[in-house]
């Protein structure tokens, strides 16, 4: 969010201007334009303010300033303070007076005239629910930026490209069904829980993956959003205890949010999430559900390893909270063997939901995914997908299950695999021989110099990468964007304490050649970006010292 575009101060004021009066009228300016935000619906309920610090630097105005509009803004109701979470929206505007009165009404409806309201215009931003308000403060931190050039190299994202489309297969297949007179279950409503014949290919493929399930654990959904969104449907209340991995997936932290419910999270290192901080927080918090994506994790790319698989299954067990597994990613395995489902492991299939997805693998249009659930969570699941749209796309349903009974879907496995592969080594070079040489000197606790470092995973779509400490991926992503490249800034993901160090890289989007292209322009900016931060530090630390040789004397 621009926040020169929100708080626009006049300039009427001559630099001679006496201080006091000077500050007096920013400071109600400060307020009029926040106050004008909130009512508009461009800050809706719960949106974070820049702190003191912040926004005067942006005005290039005293901190005091700030405050005082601060202080009379939520004096007024408007917004509020939390210790270490930092100033957020908290209610709206009253509709001024002049706007609820009306002039005189000659029409048919001429004996509402003299209501107060008979002129106002609909303040829509009074209307929306709690929900609406959460996700559109959520969705606004990760908009994108503006006026881009069209040149763009984007390693933000994460969905499969045209190139590795199932285009002429799926042409294939829907001429034939069309010829032959065969569309009668491509047209018609298909079974809340899905096409038969669909469920049996997914029952088979599962089944491959040491996952026996029965029909009636099953259900096809609408993509694994959906998936999310239907299990926080049926076991998530307000204020309930989730518990999830931080950071994690963007928009399972926006569906669990928009419930009101009380996210926790708990670290992951490159064995997944910790076992020691998740028993931590079951000993102290009756938890809900515990959501995880055991293998190449959104974002950091971990894969949990057997040990705390094990763990994970036991302490669920012990605690009594359902797990639902997000496998959203789990065929593309680039190196070693693929780890089996959570759920196949021993003694989960009574407490583990298993989601996974065709759509990261196949094409991200086709929005066909499935829900493995024991026989008791799956009514409600049914019952949750029946208010929500009914059911899934039957042409989708019927061309995939055609595709899947070809064995189409595992050549294209073999294909993606090879080529996401190569462009995970290729991003992994174009960082060594671009980016590492790269150095950024650092005082303090981290004295000396300092990368950007990665990690690399054997799988997945991302690439998880952290900048020095104290540094910010959104301040860099301002200088990537001048280079023309764009990444996803790491702090999106974070349920916790604000992380702004690291930054998301997606390599299945571009080729090879246009890796190493878009890695060369992170490095004009990264390099840029050390320079100007090193160049104000410097500043900062000539005037530190200056003061302390003033104070001394």
């Amino acid at each position: 969010m621009n926040w020169l575009d929100i708080v626009s101060l006049g300039t009427n004021e001559s630099s001679a201007a006496d201080e006091t009066k000077r500050g007096d009228h920013l400071y109600i300016q400060i307020v009029r334009s926040i106050k004008d935000a909130i009512q508009s619906g461009k800050l809706p309920v719960d949106s974070r303010l820049p702190t003191n610090r912040e926004l005067a630097g942006l005005l290039n105005i005293d901190r005091s300033t700030v405050s005082r509009a601060y202080l009379e803004l939520s004096e007024a109701g408007l917004i509020e303070s939390h210790v270490g979470r930092g100033t957020y929206v908290k209610s709206l505007v009253e509709v001024p007076n002049a706007a609820r009165s009306g002039g005189s009404n000659t029409g048919a409806a001429a004996g509402f005239a003299n209501s107060p309201n008979a002129n106002r215009p609909m303040v829509w931003a009074e209307k929306f629910s709690r929900a609406s308000q959460t996700v559109n403060a959520i969705v606004s931190r990760q908009a994108p930026a503006s006026g881009l050039q069209d040149d763009t190299i984007s390693f933000g994202g994460g969905i499969p490209t045209e190139e590795f489309y199932p285009s002429s297969h799926f042409q294939r297949i829907v001429s034939e069904m069309v010829g032959r007179g065969d569309v009668d279950r491509m047209f018609a409503y298909s079974p809340a829980e899905g096409d038969a014949e669909l469920r049996n290919q997914v029952i088979q493929y599962l089944g491959e993956q040491s996952m026996p399930v029965q029909h009636d654990e099953l259900l096809i959904v609408s993509g694994s959003q959906q998936g999310i969104d239907l299990v926080s449907t049926a076991l998530v209340d307000e204020n309930d205890v989730v518990i999830i991995e931080d950071p994690s997936y963007f928009w399972a932290i926006c569906n669990f949010r928009a419930r009101h419910a009380r996210l926790i999270g708990v670290p992951v290192d490159e064995e997944g999430m910790r076992m020691d901080v998740l028993e931590s927080v079951l000993k102290r918090q009756k938890a809900k559900l515990i959501y995880v994506m055991p293998a190449f994790q959104n974002p950091t790319g971990a894969t949990m390893s057997q040990a705390r698989r094990q763990q994970l299954l036991a302490l669920a067990r012990e605690y009594q909270v359902p797990i639902l597994e997000d496998n959203f990613v789990g065929e593309l395995v680039y190196d070693g063997e693929r780890r089996k489902p959570l759920r196949a492991e021993p003694g989960a299939q009574d407490i583990v939901i298993h989601q996974g997805t065709f759509s990261k693998a196949l094409c991200p249009g086709l929005r066909l995914g499935w829900l493995v659930a024991p026989q008791e969570v799956m009514n409600r699941l049914r019952a949750a997908k029946r208010s929500s749209d009914l059911t899934t796309n039957s042409m989708a349903q019927v061309v995939l299950t055609r595709y899947l009974e070809e064995g189409l879907y595992k050549d294209h496995l073999e294909h993606v695999r090879t080529a996401y592969k190569q462009r995970l080594e290729a991003l992994n070079e174009a960082l060594e021989k671009y980016i590492a040489p790269i150095t950024f000197g650092s005082e303090g606790r981290h004295k000396g110099p300092q990368r950007l470092t990665w990690t690399i995973p054997y799988g997945g779509l991302f690439v998880w990468a952290k900048l020095p400490a104290r540094l910010s991926a959104r301040e860099l992503l301002n200088y990537a964007e001048r280079e023309g490249v764009t990444f996803s800034p790491g702090e999106l993901f974070f349920v916790g304490a604000d992380q702004p160090e690291y930054l998301r890289l997606c390599f299945i989007q571009t080729d090879e050649d246009t890796i190493r292209e878009g890695v060369k322009r992170l490095s004009k900016a990264l390099s840029a970006f050390f320079a100007d931060v090193s160049r104000v530090r410097s500043k900062e630390s000539t005037w530190s010292k200056r003061g302390s040789e003033r104070v001394l004397i």
